[in-house]
């Protein structure tokens, strides 16, 4: 069994090579048939007409988790009695339509272009969060067993192509997945909290910097904590979490 730092070399490697010949298919993809539905494959920018319709705005939530509530802007029971270690959890979507198709597709289907596609849904709400505390985008990062297997960190691509998008600066890799462990879709939400337990830690210096923390989707919230906590012992100023798609969570 290789040791990390070798795996790691190699998984660089291979990732390159992919990386080169998924923008090279996506490229002649794009030349011959033209923009794709992220859903659904048919002829269009981002999302066809027939599934932008299902698109569902986030509406008014909890602004320390996101969680919907009736009046925006009011802290939720659940985060005034047992709050995560965020300042602030941003998400331009609810999980669910062709929206939640189109991520099931990057995660689980290899297809990276999914991650370039989506961008504009949500490239103005990254602006907007990182010009508000001069922030820095950091991705939450798979372990390297799950970026070998999946052949690419999902995360790492949102980011990149979003924050290209909006004409930020590249994110910054100042987190590193030290701990395997199964996937959180795979977990009900009660066992989530322990199985991120410490599996992050600081990768790049973040001291007297606010972080912008990114993902695909939050559900309860516990991978998002997990990985911001690290990055407040390292010393940034402030953790705000954004996400594409906020998935109902259960919490109470």
């Amino acid at each position: 069994m290789p040791d990390e730092p070798a795996a790691a070399e190699a998984d660089e490697q291979y990732r390159s090579i992919a990386r080169s010949a998924r923008w090279l298919a996506g490229t002649t993809m794009d030349w011959i048939f033209g923009p794709q539905c992220v859903a659904c494959g048919a002829p269009a920018e981002t999302l066809c007409e027939a599934c932008r319709g299902s698109l569902m705005e986030h509406g008014p939530a909890c602004p320390r988790c996101a969680e919907p509530t009736a009046e925006d802007g009011a802290v939720c029971a659940r985060c005034r009695r047992d709050p995560l270690p965020l300042d602030a959890v941003v998400a331009p979507w609810r999980f669910g339509g062709q929206l939640a198709l189109a991520i099931r597709r990057l995660k689980f289907a290899g297809r990276a272009h999914v991650a370039r596609d989506v961008a504009p849904l949500w490239a103005p709400v990254l602006a907007a969060a990182v010009a508000e505390r001069d922030a820095i985008v950091v991705p939450v990062p798979l372990h390297w067993r799950r970026r070998w297997g999946r052949g690419y960190d999902h995360a790492w691509l949102l980011a990149r192509h979003a924050c290209a998008f909006a004409g930020l600066d590249a994110p910054v890799r100042a987190l590193r997945r030290v701990r395997h462990a199964p996937p959180q879709s795979s977990l009900p939400a009660a066992d989530r909290a322990r199985n991120v337990r410490d599996a992050f830690a600081a990768a790049a210096p973040v001291a007297g910097r606010a972080v912008v923390l990114t993902d695909d989707v939050m559900t309860t919230g516990a991978t998002l904590a997990a990985a911001a906590r690290p990055l407040r012992r390292a010393g940034a100023t402030s953790v705000t979490a954004l996400v594409l798609a906020r998935a109902a969570s259960g919490r109470s």
